[in-house]
């Protein structure tokens, strides 16, 4: 796959010193792999791949070409990362972790040559043994159970299931669950932060002493409405 222009010069020949590779690991040129950043045993990094620094690669990893992977990011033994796939920072994929290619690809080299890029936003958290089809987006600080199939956009901070994907409440930035009852306004019984309820699909986190209407909102998704109902 030709090297886009706008990544050109931003790729290194060779890895960063300080980066660890197992010696039973492969990893084409070019590519970058930040400082701090280790790859185990029995990997396969494709050329103008990116992965930042402190980033953990387990055993029998394969990372196609024109994968973008920020930094802190945790991608656990025999995940399949397909071309198009961005990896913002300080997520974590579980054990076996696939991120699909196209939904209704075929077997001719035009077809192959297709990508259609998905986007895992920061803190997202995929549980083992889950498949992403590709072109959708993972919200920042969602949670994708172990063993899940998804199909579709996941909002920030939403806690998804199983297959059919389905939705099974909203997960604080901590961690713990959150619950909204008549208000659309709710804090987190563990850290205290503040959530505003926008929709059925949306959530987002306000700032200490912001209300839903001030321009102080954080956290806002801005990924479209599922294709379906969870």
């Amino acid at each position: 796959m030709p090297t886009p222009e706008w990544l050109k010069g931003r790729l290194e020949v060779c890895c960063n010193e300080e980066a660890f590779i197992h010696e039973s690991s492969y990893v084409d040129e070019p590519c970058q792999i930040g400082h701090g950043s280790s790859i185990m045993h029995f990997s396969h990094i494709m050329a103008n791949s990116v992965i930042g620094s402190h980033c953990q690669i387990g055993q029998h990893v394969t990372i196609h070409p024109g994968v973008f992977i920020g930094n802190n990011v945790r991608i656990l033994n025999n995940t399949l990362l397909n071309s198009g796939v961005i990896i913002e920072d300080d997520v974590y994929c579980g054990p076996s972790t696939i991120v699909a290619p196209l939904k209704y690809i075929r077997g001719e080299a035009a077809n192959i040559s297709t990508i259609q890029p998905t986007l895992i936003r920061r803190n997202a958290s995929i549980g083992a043994n889950t498949t992403v089809a590709a072109g959708f987006t993972l919200g920042q600080f969602s949670f994708i159970e172990a063993g899940s199939v998804v199909d579709r956009n996941v909002p920030d901070f939403a806690l998804v299931y199983g297959n059919p994907l389905q939705f099974a409440g909203w997960r604080c930035e901590c961690g713990q669950l959150i619950k909204f009852t008549i208000a659309n306004i709710t804090s987190c019984s563990r850290c205290g932060k503040r959530y505003s309820r926008q929709s059925d699909t949306e959530i987002v986190q306000l700032r200490s002493g912001s209300t839903p209407h001030d321009s102080n909102i954080q956290s806002r998704s801005t990924i479209r409405k599922p294709q379906s109902d969870y």
